[in-house]
């Protein structure tokens, strides 16, 4: 009974976090005005806000997790065998070295399709200065912030009490689609498929390299199209 209560304390704990995200997104904990851009300045408030719900989830996994403890927290582990996917076109043998990046490739692509046509501008710019390094820093941290919240806290937890790994892959999938689907670019039913398919992809990284590194480098990849793609309709 213990470890279903330990599952259910993590859940309870990453949907309360999830409901701060949406709430730091109207009113973050952090007010600077760096810049003159809102937006610019609503994001990195809101950035500084969410790092510290997934600093406080390493921390409540660190201390449930007893056994796990942070042993996916890592981004050395970069190679690991691919289980075979058909359907995906991934075949027996395929590693992460050499078909991750091909895959997350091709899903930044697509995000940057769905995410061009949900901001609806006729007009993109671009600057080199403020925006690549805003942009690059921004994606690091919402991207580091939303694989802890909802990747490895359910890798973490399912792996320390011993259920299968398929039920970590469902919560990385189902939750991530939801909470898409309410509100999170890309948004929609369109968005929420997309961000459930990333949401699997990036939870079966973490579970068959057993580090951290793909799951945050691919998120980071797409962060920063969606990202630039907001910058340049500013």
């Amino acid at each position: 009974m213990k470890k279903y209560l330990r599952l259910c304390l993590v859940l309870v704990f990453s949907f309360i976090e999830i409901h701060l995200i949406f709430g730091f997104g109207k009113k973050p904990l952090f007010n600077f005005s760096f810049f003159s851009s809102s937006f610019i300045n609503a994001q990195i408030n809101l950035q500084l806000s969410t790092i510290l719900l997934s600093l406080s989830m390493v921390l409540f996994l660190f201390i449930i997790a007893r056994k796990t403890k942070l042993k996916y927290l890592n981004i050395n582990h970069l190679k690991g065998k691919m289980a075979p996917v058909k359907w995906l076109g991934i075949p027996e043998g395929s590693t992460w070295t050499q078909t991750g990046i091909t895959i997350g490739a091709m899903i930044s692509l697509g995000t940057a399709l769905v995410v061009y046509f949900q901001v609806n501008s006729q007009s993109l710019t671009f600057r080199l200065f403020p925006d690549v390094p805003l942009v690059l820093i921004l994606a690091l941290m919402n991207s580091f912030t939303e694989e802890i919240v909802f990747r490895y806290s359910y890798v973490t937890i399912v792996d320390n009490e011993g259920f299968s790994p398929k039920l970590a892959l469902f919560l990385g999938s189902a939750v991530f689609g939801t909470v898409h689907y309410f509100g999170m670019a890309p948004k929609g039913l369109m968005g929420a498929l997309m961000a459930a398919f990333l949401g699997w992809f990036l939870t079966k990284s973490i579970l068959e390299t057993k580090g951290f590194f793909w799951a945050w480098f691919i998120h980071f990849l797409q962060d920063v199209v969606i990202l630039m793609l907001f910058f340049s309709a500013l």
